[in-house]
């Protein structure tokens, strides 16, 4: 099982980073494969949540590689697993990390967390919402009720407490 963590990768607000923390620990007590585009904020912090956890990691990165990820992105090396450089920039890195997760979950986020979800809705994935998360998440309800034409918002689900979040996008996902 594989589940993308997107979200903010700066302008963070330190309780959420705690709950992003607890929900890459929620992934890892899954088993499950913790995903990200490798960037900084909500997602590593929760792929440090999964490390400390013993976790399985892996970044998709928008650069050609470590030099670039690092210098280019600003993006952090430690902690990842694996980080699997695609050269594909942003937002492009955002189609092979959405369609090889099994389920995306969002914490905040802001225009690329929007074209992240809008490519995991379309493309029927399971997405679960850290409610009280801020940012985009708080208008992610909206947006499926607009754009649901196959009832695809009934994929979505939402919850303010990360184990329990992560509990039912894996109920979804069996």
């Amino acid at each position: 099982m594989k589940i993308a963590v997107i979200g903010n990768k700066d302008g963070c607000d330190k309780a959420v980073l705690a709950k992003a923390r607890m929900t890459g620990k929620a992934i890892a007590a899954a088993n499950a494969l913790l995903m990200s585009g490798g960037c900084s904020g909500y997602p590593y912090e929760a792929t440090l949540g999964a490390k400390e956890s013993n976790g399985k990691t892996l970044a998709i990165s928008p650069a050609k590689d470590e030099k670039e990820h690092v210098q280019r992105y600003g993006f952090p090396v430690e902690g990842f697993s694996e980080i699997r450089f695609t050269g594909l920039g942003i937002p492009r890195r955002n189609y092979p990390l959405v369609d090889e997760a099994d389920a995306v979950i969002m914490i905040g986020g802001k225009t690329g967390t929007l074209n992240e979800f809008t490519l995991a809705f379309h493309s029927h994935k399971v997405i679960g919402v850290l409610k009280g998360s801020g940012e985009i998440t708080g208008l992610i309800d909206k947006i499926a009720e607009i754009c649901d034409r196959k009832e695809r918002k009934e994929s979505i689900v939402y919850d303010a407490e990360p184990e329990q979040l992560v509990k039912k996008v894996i109920e979804r996902l069996n």
